[in-house]
């Protein structure tokens, strides 16, 4: 029998059982260069750049919980350490790296320009008929988009913790099961605290998702009820809605309709540049105008850096950062002692949202295949990060060796090594700050692959698959008749 030819080979290969669950398996972008037949093509749209960002922020929050339950030495601001010197990650703009709390209200300005992106176009194209069918799709999908994963994650780790590998049970399994149904219920779904951390049980890290959906429903609310007047007033009006918001302290609202604010810039710009002819347009990108407009551009991006390093306490002894801290306006200057950074996350996220959009080394960057791989498995990787971290880090952060201290004669007297030293720490140690950096960076070596090894294998099984059902659950449940009965033939009154 003839062998087939080298270009069916892979085909032939494909469709062999173990290789269809090394294809599953794999990472993505492994499984993509083996089986190149089966490869997604993602096209760049004029938003990509938004999910790109969107990763980076997600990886960034892994990074920073990774630190913070690792090498909290590293989280006070450089210099105020008051057992050992400060590592350089520890500098202004170093310490973005693991600066997760930033990341969140940048979650929200996207998602309030990504929800009404599509909305926003259709009002402008005075096309009202697209408007609300995009609205009401977006609405009707929006619970299950974003519920969805969290549901089926926290029910995945109720399963580790029975079977041992996380924190033991101790409750059996029908009072996990009422336990998780309880938090799945009031924690994880319940939109109706709006901006409280809620801290679910199962992930805590799941406390911005009510909030994500309720500030969701505020947005379409807010587009449904100015989707029919003029331009002027529809930003004036959000422009009120984004004053009153922060005169309130509601940090999140704040944040999705600055992103509603944002769209509305955006596509009056695009609008303009499509009616300009490339030489305009190139003029008008040299000229001194455009020039200050950028410097202005890059500078916001660097305040917003600065700021993005706000520590989680001792605010008022940072240099820069007490500045702000003591230009925090009322309410969030009296609220709690993280209002003032959440005033401040909020007010930068936007600018530098807005910045880096029209900035082009960075939009490319972040429209690059890096950054929107990052962006497709975003939430995959903000649901799956703390599980992977329960799991693993004990075995591969670990602790170093515990020396004997004290007089063996005394009472006081403890021997070395009650626990085996174990890990990265116990390899590289912590004794000192550099021992300490370098244990950071190889932890996050290590650990950071299983990170989005886990994410990318959530992303595919879970997260995009219910995407297509909430799609797919719309269509099956759309009236598509074409003759409605009027509202008086069924009784109903018009004033209702």
């Amino acid at each position: 029998m003839l062998s087939p030819p080298n270009s069916a080979l892979p085909r032939v290969l494909s469709r062999q059982p173990l290789t269809r669950a090394l294809r599953v398996l794999l990472p993505s972008f492994v499984s993509d260069r083996i089986f190149p037949e089966h490869r997604t093509t993602y096209r760049v749209h004029p938003t990509s750049y938004l999910d790109g960002l969107r990763g980076i922020a997600a990886v960034i929050v892994f990074f920073c919980h990774y630190t913070e339950n690792n090498f909290s030495a590293l989280i006070p601001s450089y210099g105020l350490n008051y057992d050992r010197t400060s590592s350089v990650v520890q500098l202004p703009y170093f310490r973005i790296i693991f600066s997760g709390r930033p990341m969140v209200h940048i979650f929200f300005v996207i998602s309030g320009f990504v929800l009404s992106y599509k909305p926003v176009q259709a009002i402008h194209s005075r096309d009202l008929d697209k408007f609300y069918t995009t609205l009401a799709s977006s609405t009707f999908r929006r619970a299950l988009r974003l519920f969805g994963p969290c549901v089926v994650s926290t029910f995945m780790i109720l399963c580790l913790r029975q079977m041992g590998y996380l924190r033991p049970a101790r409750e059996t399994l029908s009072e996990e099961l009422w336990k998780w149904k309880d938090a799945a219920f009031h924690q994880v779904t319940w939109p109706w605290s709006w901006d409280f951390d809620l801290k679910p049980a199962y992930d805590i890290h799941l406390w911005t998702i009510p909030i994500e959906f309720a500030h969701s429903m505020l947005l379409f609310m807010v587009l449904l009820m100015l989707s029919r007047v003029k331009m002027r007033i529809r930003m004036a009006s959000v422009f009120a809605l984004l004053i009153y918001c922060l005169a309130c302290g509601k940090w999140a609202g704040f944040e999705f309709l600055a992103g509603l604010f944002l769209v509305e810039i955006f596509v009056i710009k695009s609008a303009r540049e499509k009616d300009w002819e490339s030489s305009e347009r190139e003029q008008a990108q040299n000229s001194t105008s455009a020039m200050i407009i950028k410097t202005a551009q890059i500078a916001i991006i660097l305040i917003g850096l600065f700021i993005g390093g706000w520590p989680n306490h001792d605010a008022d002894k940072t240099p820069g950062i007490r500045y702000f801290n003591s230009k925090t306006p009322y309410p969030f200057a009296t609220m709690d002692y993280l209002a003032p950074q959440k005033f401040w996350f909020g007010v930068s996220a936007v600018f530098m949202v807005w910045a880096i959009g029209e900035l082009g080394g960075l939009k490319k960057f972040f429209e690059g295949p890096l950054a929107q791989y990052c962006g497709r498995i975003s939430y995959a990787v903000y649901i799956c990060h703390g599980p992977v971290m329960d799991l693993f880090q004990g075995a591969l952060i670990g602790r170093p060796a515990v020396p004997a201290h004290g007089e063996q004669e005394e009472t006081d007297f403890a021997a070395g090594g009650l626990l085996p030293d174990s890990g990265v720490k116990s390899v590289f140690g912590i004794s000192t700050t550099f021992q300490i950096t370098v244990s950071w960076f190889f932890g996050l070596l290590l650990l950071g692959p299983l990170v989005i090894w886990a994410a990318d294998l959530f992303w595919r099984a879970v997260d995009d698959p219910i995407v297509k059902l909430g799609k797919r659950l719309e269509m099956a449940c759309l009236d598509d008749s074409t003759d409605h009965p009027s509202p008086r033939s069924q009784g109903y009154s018009l004033a209702a």
